[in-house]
């Protein structure tokens, strides 16, 4: 795979993921446990259906690998069960405060943590420097912030301050969101620790460790959703007729999320896991985009849309500073 290829696959991986969390509007008062469960079900589906299928066509006997290095195999699934748990987590807050304020933590503190893990971790390609990474990084950083900046004009063009004591119940839900990144960072620690690549030796052929991320998901998830579910007494929701769209839209998420993770984790091979992770933190872009689409913005004035416009452009600038780097 070229480097131009896999460049384009990780874009659209991020779109992928940047969509999928806006499906929560139209499920209604489903559960987000039962939601989760539901997602994560159908991105196990999805990850083993194309391993057992590529296992017929070009196998890379995934079982054997998995048994040479079962120490390694285990950490790549509690990698994929914290992944899962700090989603869960951080969508509970988003139901509560909205993306905006999940997005920035997310930028500031997960970017720089995965950055940071998938650096050490998973190896550079020779004309990609740690210092263009981490300037990288500290632009897409600065890209959501700005489009964060955007949201807040927009708010005050609506008069739609928020009626909640912000002080109180946004620190709270920031200190979750910290942890939430925290636990989301397992993502990219699972990568770098468990797909082999071009510029990394240890680790599984990546349908091994995306299908062992999947796997720790969907138990992660069990586990953690189970609680929940049993302690509000929801367990029935989970096949309730009531639900049945609101089910259908949970597993197309999950067909989105895991779709992603799935390309993602192949185009490390060809890019490093440490770039493909930052191309992919555009998707906090398409939150905005959509927003725009759901007529977020609409009614606000045009200083708002050019702020928006200017964060959603150091965005690109971002993906084309990563981009260069393999043309020098």
């Amino acid at each position: 795979m070229s480097a131009a290829t896999a460049i384009f696959l990780v874009l659209f991986a991020a779109f992928l993921w940047g969509s999928w969390l806006q499906a929560r509007k139209y499920t209604g008062d489903f559960p987000l446990p039962s939601f989760m469960i539901w997602l994560y079900f159908a991105s196990l589906v999805l990850v083993w259906g194309v391993i057992l299928v590529n296992e017929l066509v070009n196998p890379v006997h995934i079982f054997t690998a998995i048994r040479s290095s079962p120490g390694l195999a285990a950490v790549v699934c509690l990698c994929g069960a914290s992944m899962a748990i700090g989603m869960q987590l951080q969508m509970s807050v988003i139901d509560k405060v909205g993306l905006i304020l999940s997005n920035s933590v997310s930028a500031t503190c997960g970017v720089l943590l995965g950055t940071l893990l998938t650096v050490m971790l998973g190896g550079l390609p020779e004309n990609v420097s740690v210092g263009m990474i981490f300037f990288s990084a500290f632009v897409l950083i600065i890209a959501t912030l700005v489009c964060q900046f955007s949201g807040k004009l927009r708010d005050k063009d609506l008069s739609k301050a928020s009626s909640r004591p912000a002080k109180t119940q946004d620190s709270k839900a920031a200190l979750l969101l910290v942890l939430s990144s925290l636990l989301v960072a397992a993502y990219p620690l699972g990568m770098s620790l468990g797909v082999k690549t071009k510029f990394s030796d240890g680790g599984f052929p990546p349908l091994v460790c995306v299908g062992l991320l999947a796997f720790g998901s969907f138990a992660g998830t069990m586990i953690y959703s189970a609680f929940f579910l049993s302690k509000n007494k929801q367990w029935k929701t989970l096949f309730s007729k009531k639900y049945k769209k609101a089910i259908l839209i949970s597993s197309f998420c999950g067909l989105c999320h895991y779709g992603g993770n799935l390309i993602h984790v192949i185009s490390s091979h060809a890019l490093s896991v440490a770039v493909s992770w930052l191309i992919g933190r555009t998707a906090n872009m398409w939150t905005y985009l959509w927003g725009i689409y759901h007529k977020e913005y609409q009614g606000a004035k045009s200083r708002t849309y050019a702020v928006l416009v200017c964060g959603i452009a150091i965005y690109v600038i971002g993906i084309l500073l990563l981009s260069r780097s393999f043309y020098r």
